[in-house]
């Protein structure tokens, strides 16, 4: 099992604040299990409110069966255009993939 960890630092876009932002992102990315079925599992993780301004505003964790379903989740249209989404906001990115 891949367990699939990104943090975003998350930018407001004029209308909405860098948490609202996250929170909007974050409500694409949990619909993404039923579009990608070798996706197994995901949670999407917003900062706390009273937590530091400077931590990453977005966090996903994501289990997939093995690194190759992984890296076809990084390509599946789906991903792809919440991606693009994060990308319009997104400040930096860090991202581990480890075995469980």
């Amino acid at each position: 099992m891949i367990r699939h960890v990104v943090m975003f630092g998350i930018t407001g876009n004029g209308s909405l604040t860098p948490r609202q932002e996250a929170q909007r992102l974050g409500k694409l990315l949990m619909a993404l299990p039923e579009q990608i079925p070798f996706l197994k599992n995901m949670e999407v993780g917003i900062n706390c409110e009273q937590a530091p301004e400077e931590n990453a505003q977005l966090v996903i964790l994501a289990d997939f069966d093995s690194i190759e379903d992984c890296a076809m989740y990084t390509i599946h249209p789906a991903h792809m255009a919440v991606a693009e989404e994060i990308g319009k906001v997104k400040t930096s990115r860090c991202c581990v993939d480890y075995e469980r």
